[in-house]
């Protein structure tokens, strides 16, 4: 007979070498679906379009106090000294003027840095002013004033703190540290390759762990997808409530709109490819299940077990072995008629010598 084979892996390996795969397929499925989302948005402009079509005085912001309020509001609170100029007025110059045109061209600034890279894009204090000066006439048409050098130099000095913070702030993300060199990593399309490969490699390790552990393979299948479709999901369920999500950082609506779409459509196809692995498993099992033979079950009531065979046994016995008549007791040592000792060899009869 043929001796069953031993487990290569022990159940701690496997559950061990189970545990770093499936964490490893969650980790890589999360990164690669990020890199997919950044790529698209950098190579198809989606961002800078996206806030081209902004309403500026739609946007909340909070002013020092705390307090969320317009845009419009902050601009006449924070830089308009003057009660003869109303909010309306105020929202008016940024609907008419150029200043979304001028934000979407900060936006792009920064996209074609992570596109093709080069010098990292500062904000300046100067472009403000400058996007002021194009805007003057509107300016002056809806509130009758105008900009002079000491007030540009003003705006400038009110403006130069803050924007070292935002550029600062840019440049950890987007060029220095651990950060900028995952952002720069993320965005190119090589690591995609590489992280496909890396998915591949941890789906074909599950398998192997399986083999050598003597379980089924349809298993690795249907643990693959589990693992792969958390993120997966996550970011869906994300792109569903992007809207919601971006309205708590008090972005405007029009991004949530062009970040919603991709991020909605590269994790519902990595749904679909994790249904399809849990449905490869299952059918896996079924094509491959090959019932074993059990054991007979041991009856719990009693089974009379056949007797054996007993030798012949000696009869007793009831008759003389000389004369042949019956005698009195089957144990008799005599024969009562003739007086025979009943375990005596019988005599044969001697003819009589002359």
């Amino acid at each position: 007979m043929k001796q069953k084979q031993d487990k290569i892996y022990s159940m701690k390996k496997y559950i061990l070498f189970t545990l770093l795969c499936t964490c490893s397929i969650f980790l890589l499925t999360a990164w690669l679906l990020i890199c997919m989302n950044l790529h698209y948005y950098v190579k198809t402009d989606a961002i800078p379009q996206a806030v081209e079509s902004v309403m500026l005085e739609n946007i909340k912001i909070q002013n020092p106090d705390g307090e969320e309020v317009s845009l419009a509001q902050y601009i006449l609170d924070e830089y308009i000294q003057d009660d003869r100029i109303s909010v309306e007025e105020v929202q008016e110059i940024l609907h008419n003027g150029t200043f979304t045109d001028f934000a979407a061209a900060l936006t792009e600034q920064y996209n074609q840095y992570l596109a093709k890279g080069g010098e990292f894009p500062e904000i300046d204090a100067q472009e403000f002013v400058s996007a002021l000066e194009q805007n003057a006439d509107i300016i002056y048409d809806k509130t009758g004033l105008r900009f002079l050098d000491p007030d540009k130099k003003k705006l400038k000095e009110n403006l130069d703190h803050p924007l070292t913070l935002v550029n600062n702030t840019l440049e950890s993300y987007m060029y220095k540290g651990v950060k900028g060199f995952f952002l720069r990593l993320s965005l190119a399309f090589p690591t995609q390759i590489v992280l496909v490969l890396l998915l591949t490699a941890a789906l074909i390790w599950l398998i192997l762990i399986h083999i050598r552990s003597m379980k089924k393979i349809g298993r690795a299948f249907k643990l693959c997808s589990i693992a792969a479709s958390v993120p997966c999901f996550v970011l869906f369920l994300t792109g569903l409530l992007m809207s919601k999500i971006l309205n708590l950082i008090h972005l405007p609506a029009e991004l949530s709109t062009a970040l919603r779409g991709q991020t909605v459509h590269f994790s519902g196809v990595g749904l679909l490819i994790c249904i399809l692995l849990f449905l490869i498993g299952i059918l896996w099992n079924l094509v491959t299940f090959k019932p074993e033979l059990a054991p007979p079950e041991q009856s719990t009531q009693s089974v009379d077990m056949p007797k054996p065979i007993a030798s012949p046994a000696v009869s007793r016995r009831q008759f003389c072995r000389f004369c042949g008549e019956k005698l009195i007791n089957p144990d008799a040592q005599f024969c009562y008629q003739c007086g025979k000792v009943q375990n005596q060899t019988k005599i044969k009869p001697t003819r009589n010598l002359p």
